[in-house]
């Protein structure tokens, strides 16, 4: 698989793979639930895309493309150290695809000079990031649709929380 910049004209089926992904979790560490507080069924529509627009702006990005031009994965690294997106698809897990493109985001940022990072990893992509040198600093619960939802703070290269 090889990595790609992400274009705007990706993110409908960014959208869907990221509800894929999210939804492919229920029954492991997340409930079914949580997965639809998490990712609501909803198509791709106007209102989706300035949410994103606006998340995306001056980020890094890049996609996983598959044989055949197939969606594997993205990520996107915001320009103050945060990972905002990283997802892969269910068919494409544990190949490392997830490693790949952290690496590829924090080669990106360093080269502007951000390497102090940061990310609200998932039960899922925390794994990822650790390999990947990041630290856990705490647990951490977010509230979606009235819905809790478990995640995990972990940060790299110096980074602090505020107030911490």
């Amino acid at each position: 698989m090889r990595l790609e910049p992400l274009a705007d004209a990706d993110w409908p089926a960014c959208f869907n793979l990221f509800r894929q992904s999210v939804h492919a979790l229920a029954g492991g560490v997340y409930t079914i639930d949580q997965c639809k507080a998490w990712a609501p069924a909803r198509e791709w529509d106007s209102e989706t895309e300035s949410v994103w627009r606006a998340r995306l702006d001056g980020a890094w990005s890049c996609k996983a493309v598959a044989a055949g031009g197939r969606l594997a994965g993205f990520a996107w690294l915001k320009r103050d150290g945060e990972f905002d997106m990283l997802y892969v698809a269910p068919w494409a897990g544990r190949q490392g695809l997830g490693g790949r493109m952290v690496a590829e985001l924090e080669r990106r940022a360093a080269e502007a000079g951000v390497t102090a990072l940061h990310v609200w990893a998932s039960h899922a992509s925390r794994p990822v990031f650790e390999r990947a040198g990041y630290q856990l600093l705490r647990a951490n619960r977010i509230v979606r649709r009235g819905v809790e939802i478990d995640n995990w703070l972990l940060a790299k290269g110096g980074w602090r929380e505020e107030g911490a």
